[in-house]
């Protein structure tokens, strides 16, 4: 392995977004997979176009590719494996797409249904690629969606909130409404869950964080979809995506 890559994995093992105590095992696991194949539209991001006709056995290698391990694997009782290694090297990949598209003033739009999460990781990414000449774009569709729930934006990210709170979502219908806003005029989209598969689907290169269980990312990434997949869990404590942060832009 290169000792570069070696000495990020451990500090990713170390914050806890990667490793053998993933906030999903392997019964959730295998239960998405299930849920894929039916194309269930919680589980699809809206790339059903993307995935007709996937088996299992083509999902469940994909996701082991993606994760360095197979998605019903536990060493942990209850907990999944995601091998650090793999992403150490989909976070370098990630910083060095955001790096190009950003530093040459493309547009790029930051996203994420894991508000809770994620939300200081895409803000800090949004901002570096402010600061590396990037056009970060947001959109001002705010339709409602369901309970009093509306596409929202904190600082340059998009999310979802009712006013109160920020909420988690796999719908693509968000995404849809951005790009049918800034007429897909976007060069990169970093994003997770239903804002990645809408990208996805529409063509735009796209970088997307995935869960051990969000196989449909692992499946269309697989089958040749312009993305660069970042496995790691989606279920941390804000800060614990600081180390993340640093392996993506390249710090030591």
């Amino acid at each position: 392995m290169n000792p570069l890559i070696s000495q990020q994995a451990e500090r990713l093992l170390e914050a806890g977004v990667a490793g053998n105590r993933t906030s999903h095992g392997a019964e959730n696991n295998l239960h998405k997979i299930g849920l894929l194949l039916e194309l269930d539209e919680n589980n699809t991001f809206g790339m059903e176009d993307l995935l007709r006709d996937v088996t299992f056995d083509e999902a469940y290698e994909a996701v082991s590719h993606q994760l360095g391990n197979p998605p019903d694997r536990e060493e942990t009782p209850g907990r999944g494996c995601i091998d650090p290694a793999r992403t150490a090297a989909g976070l370098v990949e990630a910083g060095e797409r955001i790096r190009d598209v950003a530093g040459s003033g493309g547009r790029l739009i930051f996203a994420t249904g894991h508000p809770g999460a994620l939300l200081l990781y895409y803000l800090e990414l949004a901002r570096w690629a402010q600061e590396l000449g990037g056009e970060v774009a947001s959109a001002k569709a705010r339709g409602l969606y369901a309970k009093g729930i509306s596409l929202d934006w904190a600082g340059s990210v998009g999310t979802l909130g009712n006013g109160a709170g920020l909420f988690h979502t796999h719908s693509p219908d968000h995404m849809r409404d951005v790009l049918a806003e800034l007429g897909h005029e976007v060069d990169l989209v970093v994003a997770d869950h239903g804002f990645a598969g809408a990208a996805i689907a529409a063509g735009i290169p796209t970088v997307a964080v995935m869960d051990t269980n969000d196989p449909a990312l692992a499946v269309v990434a697989g089958r040749g979809a312009d993305v660069t997949v970042v496995p790691m869990d989606d279920n941390r404590p804000l800060n614990s995506y600081a180390a993340a942060l640093a392996v993506l832009k390249g710090e030591t």
